[in-house]
């Protein structure tokens, strides 16, 4: 359940990700590319990045966890908060659709590693490599995915997924929240 201390959280965030970009927030110009956009970004529990703080069991929990919410929420609601989107994963129709639900699953959790401050690439459960740097347009393009699907995303099955897995709300609101909330990085998924 979402608590409005949470809420309060991400909000605070997103105003903060939405101003100028500071030298550790996610548009960062000294970060180099090869790097995350959360490279820098340091938790509020352990002074590290995201990678750093939890881990690849935690970062593959938390992905499965993204999975599992965003089947219950279609089962429950449809396409109504939503939108179809995922509804064309593996029909290729937008061509940003061509891949599976199993490799779609793998590369966001590679481009979640890579975005918090890991590999560039990882090794999934399902024993196949996936790259983390993504062109995040290119990936949502034809899917026409609206601001209101997006925030839904973020706040209703990202968050909760992350919480659920352990993370605690200082650490959504310090080093995982300001890459999904950043003005550029919503720009690159939204309106596709």
């Amino acid at each position: 359940m979402w608590n409005k201390s949470l809420y309060a959280s991400l909000v605070s965030a997103l105003a903060v990700a939405c101003s100028s970009p500071s030298e550790k927030g996610p548009g960062a110009q000294n970060v180099p590319s090869e790097q995350g956009p959360g490279y820098t970004l340091k938790c509020a529990s352990s002074g590290k990045n995201a990678w750093e703080t939890y881990g690849a069991a935690a970062f593959v929990a938390a992905n499965k966890a993204i999975f599992a919410k965003t089947i219950a929420e279609l089962n429950a609601n449809g396409t109504a908060n939503l939108g179809d989107s995922f509804s064309k994963v593996g029909s290729g129709n937008p061509p940003s659709t061509r891949d599976d639900f199993p490799t779609f699953e793998g590369k966001l959790a590679a481009f979640l590693v890579w975005a918090y401050g890991g590999p560039a690439s990882i090794t999934y459960t399902d024993g196949k490599t996936y790259t983390g740097p993504q062109d995040m347009v290119a990936a949502h393009t034809g899917l026409n995915i609206t601001s209101a699907q997006y925030d839904y995303f973020i706040t209703n099955i990202v968050v909760p997924a992350l919480t659920d897995s352990g993370v605690s709300s200082g650490d959504v609101s310090s080093c995982f929240a300001p890459v999904v909330t950043d003005a550029a990085f919503k720009a690159s998924i939204v309106g596709h």
